[in-house]
């Protein structure tokens, strides 16, 4: 009798079922195309991968699948699009900018439940850090981590991405600030910044891609030189430990807190101190700058969230509505929308009309970390559950 089913030596047309030990998946487009139309949602998305390997056609399956029947097969084709041709995404925009249709997409496969402290997003990759020494590395795409970073020698609490640059910035408890290239899949580790005498809390870049800033345990923030590896300026006006730091889009503006109450904002091209912003009632955690370099947004111990005025100092109003800390802000690229973490919860606002809009729920802890994509369609969480969850835009 014949047999209908594939023997060890013999080639597979790829998609429902995997190959015998010693056969071969049929490439090329035909390949491809039955791989993403496969009934495995994971198995498609491995395909709109391979799809972009082949020029227009590979784009237009992609753009199939934006209708497809697994939210993350179309989250994942969204974001392969919108990185090589951003033209396609644009006629879709205005469907998908309602920051209340947030969706939870999936959790990221860890193996480990260490909490999370801090995430970062470059296109369709994340990179986290934990209660560890090292950094993951994950495809959006995929779900699923693609490499590993190690070198730190104590808890990594901090990152950034030069985009453009494609680095990667790490600060950690080892008191040392790290420079990755992304682009190297070996030995991407290319400096090493001492100077420190105390943690390293928080890292971020100016504009320029070069100047990093850092805050420490030790009180200060310091300036780097990324190309000529070395400190450039240091500025001493805390008086406790600086728990993080953040710029505004422009670069002009930098706010920097500490574990006292008080909020200081400077200009980092002089280093020179703007404002004092007193009106927190426990230490701060979190800031977030509107896109027009206006508004100054923090998240702190006593459950609320301020917004200051930057121009004149002056605190425009108060945010209440979280039952924890607030732990981590991200605002929209429209500046039309505030995110908010903090125990079990993820608060969206409607930042015109200083109200809330939705509550996205889907961890058991408190929330350290969340990031927005550059198109403001993925929103990405990490708690001390050790959960990554991913929500998108449906």
């Amino acid at each position: 009798m014949i047999s209908h089913q594939p023997r060890s030596f013999d080639a597979v047309l790829g998609g429902k079922t995997p190959p015998p030990v010693g056969g071969l998946v049929l490439g090329g487009t035909l390949g491809v195309k039955t791989r993403i139309s496969s009934p495995i949602s994971a198995q498609r998305r491995i395909a709109l991968v391979e799809a972009l390997k082949y020029g227009e056609i590979g784009l237009n399956l992609l753009v199939q699948r934006l209708e497809d029947s697994s939210i993350a097969v179309r989250h994942g084709a969204r974001i392969l699009l919108n990185q090589r041709s951003p033209q396609i995404i644009k006629k879709y925009l205005s469907q998908w900018q309602q920051y209340q249709d947030f969706t939870y997409i999936t959790s990221l496969d860890r193996t480990d439940s260490r909490p999370i402290n801090a995430i970062a997003l470059d296109g369709q990759f994340l990179i986290s850090c934990g209660r560890e020494h090292s950094l993951r590395v994950w495809s959006l795409v995929l779900g699923k981590q693609i490499y590993n970073l190690s070198g730190h020698t104590d808890m990594v609490t901090s990152v950034a991405i030069s985009s453009q640059r494609k680095l990667l910035i790490s600060g950690s408890c080892d008191r040392t600030i790290k420079v990755w290239d992304l682009s190297k899949l070996k030995n991407p580790e290319i400096l090493t910044l001492t100077g420190h005498h105390g943690y390293v809390n928080s890292v971020a870049l100016l504009p320029d891609q070069n100047t990093l800033i850092s805050g420490s345990q030790d009180t200060t923030i310091k300036f780097w030189d990324i190309d000529r590896g070395k400190n450039i300026h240091t500025i001493k006006g805390h008086t406790n430990l600086v728990n993080a730091v953040v710029l505004s889009p422009d670069g002009r503006i930098m706010a920097s807190c500490s574990w006292n109450t008080m909020i200081r904002v400077w200009n980092p091209l002089t280093g020179t101190q703007i404002w004092e912003l007193i009106g927190h009632s426990a230490k701060v955690w979190a800031f977030a700058i509107t896109p027009d370099n206006k508004i100054l947004v923090s998240g702190s111990k006593d459950k609320t969230i301020k917004l200051w005025d930057l121009t004149t100092g002056v605190e425009i109003c108060t945010l209440d509505g979280h039952k924890g800390e607030v732990r981590a802000l991200v605002i929209s690229p429209d500046g039309k929308t505030l995110f908010s973490a903090s125990f079990k919860e993820i608060m969206i606002w409607d930042l015109t009309r200083r109200q809330l809009v939705r509550i996205l729920k889907g961890h058991s802890g408190v929330i350290n970390a969340i990031a927005l994509s550059a198109d403001g369609l993925t929103l990405v969480s990490g708690g001390e559950d050790g959960l990554i969850n991913i929500w998108a835009v449906a």
